[in-house]
């Protein structure tokens, strides 16, 4: 009995415990049900280290803000985006994101301020674009369609009314091809079944990416329409009052500034990443390897190292930045395990240097050695110092820029912090480990001229011209941005080294004694 007593009252506690923690887990939040479909940037799934999929995107990430701030749950199903309007009309989803509102669908479908914009435009193979860039984009497209030219069209978000009068123009019936996403609409592009598509320009940035097409397509200038885009909410199963606060929740965010955080999250790295493959971007990070290669070769004929000591020297600064960066930031693969460009540009630098010497030393032996320059020498361009420092700034600016988009595209936040920081870890990390291994107790890129520090200074500079631009950037801006920061960060480097320089020492010299 008193066995059967006991269990009786730990039963007893165990029930009071767990009503108690359900009570303190509150009422369960009211859901909201809707659906996504990959259109990426916008919507899409993210798969994590451990392996799973989370929904993600800017529209993904804007619903669930807005249904937190409005008390409600998000909860999100695959369903194409067709399949999706057509739920929610029925009553049998809740919401569908990015929809343009539109007056046939009130009687029932309510529509929230608009959240984002679209960008429509006309996209085209590289080597085809220049002979129809018209005055705008429309009149672009009314020469391309005259000509003959196939179009394909993702109507998903609206050209614009004299676009689409153009596009159901019984003059030019069967030139245009229907598509069901971006991506479809770029995959009749790359196999010329199309000679231009027309849909939102991010979305078929990202798919271009996808095909690894980057060098292959251009855009035209400008956009055929901006349509503003709202989340639909179904009348049959969201109240009114459901509807105000989730309206009121988005205009909360628009003037706290949330809704433009999340789009610069969200957005600038998806229109850094092609960037990154780009022909003119693979050049600077191809002059800056080269630059730091010959640098440390250049250090390793002054020192007299061994031909690995020379391989050392100009693979520490050329790469040894970014593997620090790309470790830092969580980036995978690392840089240098995407692709062995850089690894064989070192080691051809070192070999080209080692056949050039080698000539030199035959061939050389009767001129006169040039004179050894000290680091506090006057800064001459006719010399081996010279070359060394030019070679130098030439990385030291090239590297910046990569490192701030590379701190972009992995969404090290915030951009003004990390920006600089992982320009110059990149532009100036690899020099450092370079003289530490040197064993030198002055180091030069730590206790000479200024030399991080203008990294950081330009980094800086760069990542808040990517900040305050956010989701509005363009391929075509980032291209001038890199231009304009590599030539002053040169600039900057080689008029520091002219006129000597320091940065502010953390201890002074001492005061002579009266």
């Amino acid at each position: 009995m008193t066995t059967i007593r006991s269990l009786q009252e730990h039963w007893k506690l165990a029930l009071g415990i767990l009503c108690l923690g359900l009570l303190s887990l509150g009422p369960a939040q009211a859901a909201l049900n809707g659906g996504w479909s990959t259109m990426l940037p916008y919507q899409f799934e993210r798969i994590t280290a451990d392996g799973i999929g989370i929904v993600s995107g800017i529209d993904i990430e804007v619903m669930q803000a807005a249904a937190r701030r409005a008390g409600f749950r998000a909860a999100f199903e695959e369903v194409s985006r067709a399949s999706n309007v057509k739920a929610v009309r029925a009553g049998q989803l809740d919401f569908s994101l990015a929809e343009q509102p539109r007056a046939s669908a009130h009687d029932w479908a309510w529509f929230t301020l608009p959240y984002r914009k679209a960008s429509v435009a006309i996209v085209m193979r590289r080597g085809e674009l220049q002979p129809w860039k018209g005055a705008d984009p429309r009149e672009s497209l009314r020469r391309l369609l005259e000509s003959g030219a196939t179009i394909a069209v993702n109507w998903t978000f609206d050209p614009g009314p004299e676009a689409t009068a153009l596009l159901e123009s019984d003059a030019f019936r069967g030139q245009v091809l229907d598509a069901a996403t971006d991506a479809d609409s770029v995959a009749h592009l790359l196999t010329g079944e199309a000679d231009a598509v027309i849909g939102d320009r991010r979305s078929m940035a990202s798919a271009v990416v996808q095909a690894g097409a980057v060098r292959r397509v251009r855009s035209l200038p400008g956009d055929l329409n901006r349509p503003e885009l709202s989340i639909m909410l179904s009348k049959k199963t969201v109240s009114s009052t459901t509807f105000q606060a989730l309206d009121r929740a988005l205009r909360e965010m628009r003037d706290t500034g949330e809704l433009n955080r999340i789009a610069r999250h969200s957005l600038v790295p998806e229109v850094l990443r092609p960037a990154l493959q780009t022909l003119w971007f693979r050049s600077f990070d191809i002059i800056g390897t080269i630059a730091f290669a010959i640098s440390g070769v250049l250090i390793a004929r002054r020192e007299r190292y061994d031909i690995v000591g020379a391989l050392v020297l100009a693979a520490l600064p050329a790469v040894g930045g970014g593997v620090m960066r790309d470790l830092i930031s969580g980036r995978s693969p690392i840089g240098i395990l995407q692709s062995p460009t850089l690894l064989l540009l070192v080691l051809g630098t070192v070999l080209a240097a080692l056949f050039i010497y080698a000539i030199h030393d035959i061939w050389g032996n009767s001129h006169a050695a040039e004179p050894a320059q000290g680091e506090n020498d006057p800064f001459r361009w006719a010399s081996t110092r010279g070359l060394l420092e030019v070679s130098d700034a030439i990385g030291l600016a090239a590297f910046t820029v990569t490192g701030v988009i590379v701190a972009a595209v992995q969404r090290c936040e915030p951009l003004w912090l990390w920006g600089p920081l992982l320009a110059a870890m990149t532009a100036a990390g690899g020099g450092v480990l370079r003289d530490v291994l040197r064993s030198q107790a002055d180091i030069p890129t730590l206790k000479g001229t200024l030399y991080p520090e203008i990294a950081l200074f330009w980094g800086l500079v760069y990542s808040l011209m990517i900040h305050f631009i956010g989701p509005d950037l363009l391929l075509s801006t980032v291209l001038m941005m890199t231009i304009t920061v590599i030539i002053a960060g040169f600039l900057s480097r080689i008029v520091v080294i002219n006129f000597g320089w320091h940065s502010l020492f953390l201890s002074f010299p001492a005061r002579r004694a009266h």
